[in-house]
């Protein structure tokens, strides 16, 4: 959250934080307060009738931010619900504005604040009160937090909503057979912010939002080197006259079984024999299962493992949800220091996107940019299922603007005998062979390219013009 709101809430600000029940506010508004209370500053929870202070203390305990020896020093609750109840939501502010004086906080919550102004009797009242409100909060200097669940008529229409210096939203949205959560600043006066809809997710841990992948107005400054990096496949770098540019994006297409995991697994591997630690993001085999695939080739998987040279991360392609696993890829990159990066496959991955082409091509642009700044050289796989003539298109959007080589793996026909063909139809920067040749894969030599396929073979399904 702090990355979307570039550092953080600013100091001696008031912020709403909105959204329809069961959204996370009252997590989100508890983990702040834990939070400064655990960096050394005090948080003042005032609670309303949204729910009792004790409920609400006992739910709270379940989340490993929630430390009870901070309640009463550095974090201290207050409840004006019976106040609220026997006078009004006036009283109920004027009280809260004499707490704050009384414990000069930090943080100031006011949980549900939406229930002291559907409580109040004079509307004008309220607001020279909530004026009153924010200057205290501006002088001690104090930031508050008012939680409450406005809907987006009430944010067009709400005095509250004018007068505050920041808007905060949580809301779900039912996707499929999945229940997504999302988070967007409407509002943040003083500061600049990620704008749009970011994921969140509430666990034992407490919320951790996801901001989404915001693909540059231009490149960021980082100067292409020339240095190869070497697939590692005999013949591959032949055909890429050297083999991949540093830092380069290559897509792996073609059909099913074709080779294309193989190819993608050997390039990683290769680079761990080099030197070079690599990340695997894969969808369809899981650790296990990859590992063992990669010992069939005479790989010491368990070695290379050891080392820290590869990192296997498997993820359901039935749970991806292309925000939050953006963040896990970023993390991991960063984490590793990961020099190779493969995603098998962007088909998978595409799943995630919620059906939404320009949702997914934002994402994937973006990500394979910051990938390029890290200096990270790129291998991404994608099943086709035409021949010759291939439609290379993901998610509508041609991949030229994201892959700066392609790399195309095919069936052909020779007769009665199945043979792979590999053409490198495409690289940015760098000449590359244009021929087709026949690509060879065993598990004593693994892939390999063969010599060129001549005339009279027949693409499976259509005839090699």
């Amino acid at each position: 959250l702090d990355e979307i709101l570039h550092g953080g809430i600013p100091e001696s600000s008031v912020v709403l934080l909105t959204g329809v029940p069961g959204s996370g506010k009252t997590i989100l508004a508890q983990q702040i307060a834990f939070g400064v209370a655990a960096s050394g500053g005090k948080s003042l929870i005032v609670s309303t009738l949204s729910e009792p202070l004790p409920r609400m203390v006992r739910f709270m305990q379940g989340f490993s931010f929630f430390d009870t020896d901070l309640i009463g020093t550095s974090v201290i609750y207050e409840d004006v619900g019976t106040l609220l109840l026997q006078e009004n939501g006036e009283k109920a502010l004027e009280h809260t504005v004499r707490l704050l004086r009384e414990h000069s906080p930090t943080l100031l919550i006011i949980d549900s604040f939406k229930a002291i102004q559907e409580m109040s009797l004079n509307k004008e009242r309220l607001r020279r009160i909530l004026y009153t409100l924010m200057g205290t909060v501006a002088a001690y200097p104090c930031t508050a937090l008012l939680v409450g669940e406005y809907t987006e008529d009430d944010l067009a229409t709400a005095v509250i909503t004018s007068m505050v210096d920041g808007i905060i939203v949580l809301y779900n949205q039912h996707i499929g057979l999945h229940d997504r959560r999302y988070l967007r600043v409407a509002k943040l006066r003083g500061s600049a912010y990620v704008p749009g809809e970011h994921a969140f997710r509430i666990t034992r841990e407490g919320i951790t939002v996801f901001p989404r992948i915001v693909p540059p107005e231009a490149p960021a400054a980082y100067t292409p080197g020339r240095a190869r990096v070497s697939t590692g496949i005999p013949g591959l770098d032949d055909m890429l006259h050297g083999g991949l540019m540093r830092g380069a994006v290559a897509l792996v297409a073609g059909d099913p079984g074709v080779g294309k995991t193989v190819t993608a697994m050997h390039f990683l591997l290769n680079g761990a024999l080099q030197g070079e630690r690599g990340v695997y993001f894969s969808f369809q085999e899981d650790p296990y299962q990859w590992a063992q695939i990669a010992r069939n080739f005479g790989f010491d998987i368990d070695d290379l493992q050891r080392r820290e040279q590869v990192h296997i991360v498997y993820t359901s392609p039935v749970e991806i949800d292309v925000e939050q696993y953006a963040w896990t890829m970023r993390e991991t990159v960063r984490r590793t220091q990961a020099r190779r990066v493969v995603i098998d496959s962007m088909r998978d991955l595409e799943a995630g996107a919620r059906g939404e082409p320009e949702r997914f091509f934002n994402y994937a642009y973006g990500l394979m940019q910051w990938l390029k700044e890290q200096g990270v050289t790129t291998l991404i796989t994608s099943e086709i299922g035409q021949m010759f003539g291939v439609d290379l298109v993901l998610s509508g959007v041609g991949l030229s603007h994201i892959a700066d080589v392609l790399i195309v793996l095919r069936y052909m026909v020779d007769e009665s005998q199945i043979r792979r063909a590999i053409a490198v139809l495409a690289q940015r920067g760098s000449p590359h062979s244009n021929e087709v040749r026949e690509y060879l894969i065993s598990e004593e030599e693994g892939p390999r390219v063969g010599g060129p396929l001549a005339g009279g073979f027949t693409l499976w399904g259509q005839s090699s013009a």
